[in-house]
């Protein structure tokens, strides 16, 4: 009896043992459960927006399409990205922001395109003069007699200009004081990039559609997944295949133009 009385102990002490274990194991593990519950969730990472800008317009015509009728100049542009040229009429400071203006008219508080710029432009902004041509990409957010554009990014064409400069190995870029774009220099010969919406450049195939085949061939180059295209006034065909791959490397990043791998 007393054996029996023994081996009925030991087996009660084994099993309180045993589930004392699993108790504490289920509380580390329920305690970690609330641990990792409770920690903040890790940040997400930003989003890149990964395409040209959607419309490219001159500052005059947006301007001229407000004062025209603003609810169907809003569903053409208001909440997209758009890449509007024009020439600068100042820079103004709105609190910590700068303010770059292209002015419809050379008249004080005239209707302008007032685009505030990131921070990252603020030595970009430096260089510029007043009436120096200038193209902004950004998010247009409203009008109120002015159009408001924010998140700029400024003289982008001659960005893209510097990343096709980098691809080939040489060149230098200038702003083209005329038009959409920028003149990539080679030693004595120019050729004239522009790198916009893929509305533009469909506008751009389609105007210089009417040309004769082989004169497209030996002076365009144009590559419609980055919305660019370049003219040259004789390509060699050496010269045009590194023209084309350079342009192929181009890539908008948050209306920034980079350089593919």
């Amino acid at each position: 009896m007393a054996r029996r009385c023994s081996w009925f102990w030991v087996v009660l002490a084994a099993f309180g043992v045993v589930s004392c274990s699993r108790t504490d194991n289920a509380s580390r593990e329920g305690g970690a459960a609330a641990s990792a519950s409770a920690a903040p969730a890790p940040p997400a990472a930003p989003s890149v927006r990964a395409n040209p800008p959607e419309v490219e317009v001159s500052h005059v015509e947006l301007l001229d399409a407000y004062e025209a009728s603003a609810p169907r100049a809003d569903e053409r542009f208001k909440g997209k990205h758009v890449l509007v040229r024009g020439k600068l009429g100042e820079v103004v400071k709105d609190g910590a922001k700068l303010v770059v203006t292209m002015p419809k008219e050379a008249k004080p508080d005239a209707p302008s395109v007032r685009c505030s710029a990131r921070e990252s432009e603020a030595a970009e902004i430096a260089a510029l003069k007043p009436d120096d041509p200038v193209d902004v990409v950004g998010k247009l957010v409203k009008f109120d007699k002015h159009v408001e554009i924010e998140g700029c990014v400024v003289n982008t064409q001659v960005k893209a200009c510097r990343v096709v400069a980098k691809a080939l190995g040489r060149g230098t870029c200038e702003q083209d004081r005329e038009e959409l774009g920028a003149r990539l220099v080679l030693g004595a010969e120019q050729a004239a990039l522009v790198c916009g919406s893929p509305a533009g450049f469909e506008a751009w195939r389609a105007k210089t559609s009417s040309l004769p085949a082989q004169e497209r061939a030996g002076r365009m180059i144009s590559v419609d997944t980055s919305s660019c295209h370049l003219t040259h006034e004789s390509l060699s065909p050496r010269l045009a295949v590194e023209f084309s791959s350079a342009l192929a490397r181009v890539r908008w990043e948050n209306d920034v133009p980079t350089l593919a791998p």
